[in-house]
């Protein structure tokens, strides 16, 4: 079964008042939450949680899945699980594990994993061993609170571009506890193979990043506005044998730079809710749209 959930990191990372409001006023309950907001200790991050844990006691959203910390505000602290120090390595394990520790009372049952940063090609080998590494000290934490690793499939350079990749991090963990993000902007100039990296993939997805794109790099487009043949995807998703939660990637396109100012969350709120209706409607509505003829 599909379902559907917004991420926090395509607003401003944080749990604000009016991203709350508009959640409260939209159709969507499920969220991925970022971890990033709470690499900080602030005054920000701590109304973040806090609004965020009520809301989910009241049940006005539903923690869905969490985007643990692949980033960082701060140049001297490293979250890359695939560091070939291994010193520097193993503190990131470290951290991880008590930021999700930190905040179980909004933990997920889905936890979403960048493998890398951007190493070189050659190097490739060396960050999967590392980042397999990483993973078998995260499971039994994850076993232990009841969630599952997915590895996200990256763009660029970073380990996980490929379907091959991605098999060779999670092969040999159990699949409950190790699955698979599959970012479907992330196949970059692959876009063409989507639907066959979906169902080489398919034991492994739990989740979806959903946004469209140029076929070039990612751009976070709304569905249905780039190159992507959402047709062709979604029949191969709804293939999947268990729950996928696909989860929305997209408003930060609308960032205004020159005012520094993310897009209204209502408005975003309601293209997603668009999306969603197009998406689950796509067999009949993308080939009335394409044989419409203008009068």
């Amino acid at each position: 079964m599909i379902n559907y959930a917004v991420s926090l990191g395509s607003f401003t990372y944080f749990m604000t008042d009016e991203v709350a409001d508009a959640l409260r006023k939209s159709k969507f309950s499920r969220v991925e939450l970022a971890f990033l907001a709470y690499t900080i200790d602030d005054e920000r991050s701590h109304k973040s949680y806090q609004l965020t844990r009520d809301m989910i006691k009241k049940g006005e959203i539903i923690s869905s899945s969490v985007h643990l910390p692949f980033c960082t505000w701060d140049e001297n602290i490293s979250w890359d699980v695939a560091a070939l120090d291994e010193n520097v390595r193993r503190e990131v394990v470290k951290r991880m594990k008590k930021i999700i520790r930190d905040n179980a009372a909004i933990m997920a049952p889905n936890a979403t994993l960048h493998g890398s940063l951007e190493p070189p090609q050659e190097k490739h080998q060396q960050h999967i061993d590392q980042c397999r590494r990483s993973i078998e000290e995260l499971l039994p934490l994850a076993q232990e609170m009841g969630f599952a690793i997915n590895v996200e499939y990256l763009p660029r350079t970073c380990i996980g571009n490929t379907a091959d990749e991605l098999q060779q991090i999670v092969s040999g963990f159990d699949s409950e506890h190790v699955g698979i993000c599959l970012d479907v902007n992330h196949v970059a100039d692959k876009y063409n193979e989507l639907p066959d990296i979906i169902e080489t993939l398919s034991s492994r997805i739990k989740t979806c990043h959903i946004c469209d794109y140029d076929g070039i790099d990612e751009t976070h487009w709304f569905p249905t506005q780039g190159i992507i043949d959402w047709q062709k995807v979604m029949a191969k998703l709804r293939n999947i044998k268990h729950d996928v939660t696909l989860i929305y990637e997209t408003p930060y396109q609308l960032y205004d730079t020159g005012r520094k100012r993310y897009a209204d969350p209502i408005f975003a709120l309601k293209e997603m809710e668009k999306c969603t209706y197009i998406l689950e409607n796509c067999d009949t509505i993308l080939p009335a749209i394409q044989n419409f003829e203008i009068p």
